[in-house]
């Protein structure tokens, strides 16, 4: 891995961002549409994409709602495409500590499929981001009073410097948003816009004999 920014891209599915969706509200589209422009933006900038996809069962209830929502074998539950790069490993619900070899020279993205919000809960997940070098996350999806605040927080504890992407993530209870929010800024957590994220850095202007100033002559 040669960047040293990181996109951690928490519950991107349908259910939350497709019309029909369990949770999906209109005004979640224009959140989805960031998150698509994060995408495109590692994309291109070969950065690391690590996503999560929760999985409930049949009845069981989530974190973010009493309505069912991504539930085993549902179209709701299936990633947004703009959301699925072409060299990715899908590591499944296997919650093992064994890791393939050389992930992030092989795969631009790295999926784990979780049946619990924090994604620190997942033993893999947890042994791909704690050996990772020095890098900063970059945040977007759902669940600010879930899944974004407890991966959020578990990154800020490991030492890992912490971006989310404000307009790319959502939550469905305005209320658990606020205190996850509270929480992450004083654990020091950055907040960006996605249009500032993905700016280009300004380039050093190189002098030259043209354009460097000419130095008057001293008289002694």
């Amino acid at each position: 891995m040669i960047s040293d920014r990181v996109l951690l891209d928490i519950e991107s599915q349908q259910d939350f961002f497709s019309p029909g969706g369990a949770l999906y509200r209109p005004q979640f589209s224009g959140v989805a549409r960031k998150i698509a422009r994060l995408f495109a933006w590692a994309r291109v900038n070969d950065i690391p994409v690590i996503s999560t996809v929760l999985r409930l069962r049949p009845g069981e209830r989530g974190p973010l709602s009493s309505r069912p929502y991504c539930v085993d074998d549902t179209e709701g539950e299936q990633k947004l495409a703009k959301t699925v790069l072409p060299r990715r490993i899908n590591l499944g619900l296997l919650n093992t500590t064994d890791l393939p070899d050389h992930m992030f020279q092989r795969y631009q993205q790295v999926i784990f499929e979780k049946r619990n919000a924090d994604i620190f809960a997942h033993v893999r997940a947890e042994r791909l981001i704690t050996e990772l070098p020095p890098c900063t996350f970059v945040l977007c999806g759902a669940g600010v009073s879930a899944g974004i605040v407890q991966a959020a927080v578990g990154l800020r504890s490991r030492g890992f410097p912490v971006i989310l992407a404000s307009d790319a993530a959502l939550d469905v209870s305005p209320e658990p948003a606020r205190m996850a929010h509270l929480r992450m800024a004083a654990k020091g957590v950055l907040y960006a816009t996605t249009e500032s994220i993905v700016a280009p850095v300004a380039k050093p202007r190189r002098l030259s004999f043209r354009t460097a100033p000419r130095l008057e002559r001293q008289a002694f």
